[in-house]
């Protein structure tokens, strides 16, 4: 099993979880995360050396990503 999937499985059960889960799960890269980290879009928690990003973090920021359903003028 290719590690990214192991990553996933092992990820859907966790409350917190590593910068590189969180990117996978949302289908998004991590340097994106950090950006958003970073500009204080996506919340983060600190123990000790670990970033930990919550479900109910990653969930929101997914949430308030602005909606694209409009075609774009031409």
């Amino acid at each position: 099993m290719p590690k990214r999937e192991s990553m996933l499985r092992s990820a859907v059960e966790r409350l917190g979880l590593t910068v590189p889960e969180a990117a996978a799960l949302s289908s998004l890269g991590q340097t994106s995360l950090y950006k958003a980290i970073r500009e204080g879009r996506l919340r983060i928690r600190k123990y000790g050396t670990r970033t930990i990003i919550t479900r109910a973090d990653l969930t929101s920021f997914l949430e308030n990503l602005p909606n694209k359903t409009e075609q774009p003028e031409r």
